[in-house]
């Protein structure tokens, strides 16, 4: 199967399965931004059915993906197992928050627990390549007002804007938030 065959199959797997996976706009702008920026290794931060993990190998990154849910973990191997790019993916079945890796990476793509992206992205930090980036997804959380929701999901909102005003007042990176999708952070280190 060629390769933009199998994304696709991918994509319509996620809908049946009722797997979230990123918006079309994400795909399209993380594949433009990884050959733009000649990006080759990626680190993922939730992987679920590896879609994205795809989408970023489909653009010739390698790409270390880390998911902590089973379910997500059989569905993904099985995805990468059949896949025209397994060979540029590698799955590590754990929980980001105990990852350890010796490798740096041009790209952190982090899309895992909103609740956990502070704790990601600082985490994560020691494994970015100088001028290396890091992307947070669905930093808009599908725009839901604080007012409608769940206390659960106010709680969630509440920790993502504590995340979005650290990101946005953190000295050691300059930060982009783009409305494309759910919303995109983009930050890259400060170069002292």
């Amino acid at each position: 199967m060629m390769v933009n065959d199998y994304i696709n199959f991918l994509k319509h797997q996620a809908k049946e399965k009722n797997v979230p996976i990123i918006q079309d706009e994400v795909a399209e702008f993380l594949i433009q931004f990884i050959q733009e920026h000649d990006v080759k290794e990626v680190l993922e931060i939730g992987t679920a059915s590896s879609y994205s993990a795809h989408v970023i190998a489909s653009a010739g990154a390698e790409v270390h993906t880390i998911e902590r849910n089973e379910v997500m973990i059989e569905l993904a191997s099985e995805n990468i197992k059949s896949s025209p790019l397994k060979d540029k993916i590698t799955l590590y079945a754990e929980d980001a928050l105990n990852f350890k890796t010796s490798k740096t990476f041009d790209l952190i793509f982090i899309d895992g627990a909103k609740s956990k992206y502070k704790h990601f992205f600082t985490m994560f930090q020691e494994y970015l390549k100088p001028n290396g980036y890091i992307i947070c997804d669905n930093m808009f959380f599908h725009h839901l007002n604080p007012q409608e929701v769940s206390r659960n999901t106010r709680q969630l909102l509440k920790k993502l804007q504590d995340f979005t005003e650290y990101l946005i007042n953190d000295t050691q990176f300059k930060t982009y938030i783009l409305d494309i999708g759910d919303g995109i952070s983009i930050s890259s280190r400060v170069i002292q």
